[in-house]
């Protein structure tokens, strides 16, 4: 009975303290929103759309991407984008401020926005269903820009083509090079992040 209703109680938990069970904390640093001059380190881990940390005093924080500017977890960078939705028709989801990774900066970023679909559940026999395989996009946005970010599926259909065209024609204008491949549909989800790095760091694409 005790075995019982201890599982009971793990189905009940939210995802961030499935999060805190399954995963694990890692060294990395964080800013806050609000102060940006001020650098903390601790032990962080990203939990759907929370930041959880361990401070180096032992005391434990919880924040939301409103109270986050931005934050690293070992080698990795991630930042906040907001005013995109991710599936299409009925299944369009909205995502207000979010957590997302970012992968290369400059006058283009390029980040990549992490999702699972479905809740985890525990069953009575102590195995774990859901959530659903972690499904990813990535969008793009002009640094100095303040328009939501253009979403890109990772399947790279006609749609995204067009998306990236529509929102990369003007950045790569001073580089034919890179117009060119833009223009005959040769920059597509699998060296989409090579392209960007080019044009961020003014080197040929490779």
């Amino acid at each position: 009975m005790r075995a019982t209703a201890i599982v009971i109680v793990l189905g009940l938990l939210p995802q961030v303290a499935l999060a805190q069970i399954f995963n694990k904390y890692k060294p990395g640093s964080y800013i806050l929103a609000d102060n940006r001059q001020a650098r903390h380190s601790g032990q962080l881990l990203l939990a759907g759309d929370k930041l959880l940390v361990k401070n180096p005093d032992g005391k434990k924080m919880r924040y939301e991407p409103l109270d986050v500017y931005s934050f690293q977890i070992e080698g990795q960078k991630y930042t906040v984008a907001s005013g995109f939705s991710i599936g299409s028709g009925l299944q369009s989801d909205y995502r207000g401020r979010s957590f997302v990774a970012l992968l290369d900066s400059g006058q283009v970023l390029l980040m990549r926005y992490n999702y699972v679909l479905g809740a985890t559940r525990v069953n009575s026999n102590g195995t774990v269903d859901g959530p659903g395989p972690e499904q990813h996009v990535y969008l793009v946005r002009g640094a100095q820009s303040y328009s939501s970010p253009t979403v890109i599926s990772s399947r790279g259909s006609a749609k995204d083509q067009a998306a990236l065209k529509a929102v990369l024609s003007s950045y790569v204008a001073a580089r034919p090079d890179l117009a060119k491949l833009l223009a005959e549909d040769k920059v597509f989800v699998g060296n989409l992040r090579a392209f960007i790095h080019a044009l961020n760091t003014n080197q040929p694409f490779r």
